[in-house]
């Protein structure tokens, strides 16, 4: 899963901007029509939101990982091109996945950490 995220960890993709843009782009794109396709949007939507949130200090290889997450989430060519019927999501699900079991820590830190957190919040 390393060298997927790996492509988006150059300065093109550092942008927040850009990122907040393309991510909610993608988002109003993306049929949750499957449960894992269900499970990967809400993910994706929790790495955004820690990403984001401006009261919570973010380890550096945490930020990273959720950047380069959520940039893979966005490309429509990656390893399984996202406009192919029912697989073509499955590997942003897995590396969306992979970066949510490797900072498990960091989310829970995030969660001890904020007092209100609604899941679905934009």
């Amino acid at each position: 899963m390393e060298k997927h995220l790996e492509r988006f960890k150059g300065e093109e993709y550092r942008d927040i901007n850009k990122l907040k843009e393309a991510f909610r782009k993608k988002l109003s794109e993306v049929p949750p029509t499957m449960e894992y396709v269900r499970n990967l949007i809400l993910d994706a939507k929790l790495l955004f939101r820690i990403l984001t949130d401006p009261n919570f200090e973010l380890s550096k290889e945490a930020k990273e990982d959720f950047t380069a997450a959520l940039w893979y989430f966005i490309e429509k060519k990656d390893r399984i091109p996202d406009w192919l019927p029912i697989i073509g999501y499955w590997d942003d699900y897995k590396v969306i996945k992979y970066v949510k079991e490797k900072h498990k820590e960091e989310i829970d830190k995030y969660f001890q950490e904020t007092k209100f957190f609604i899941a679905n919040y934009f």
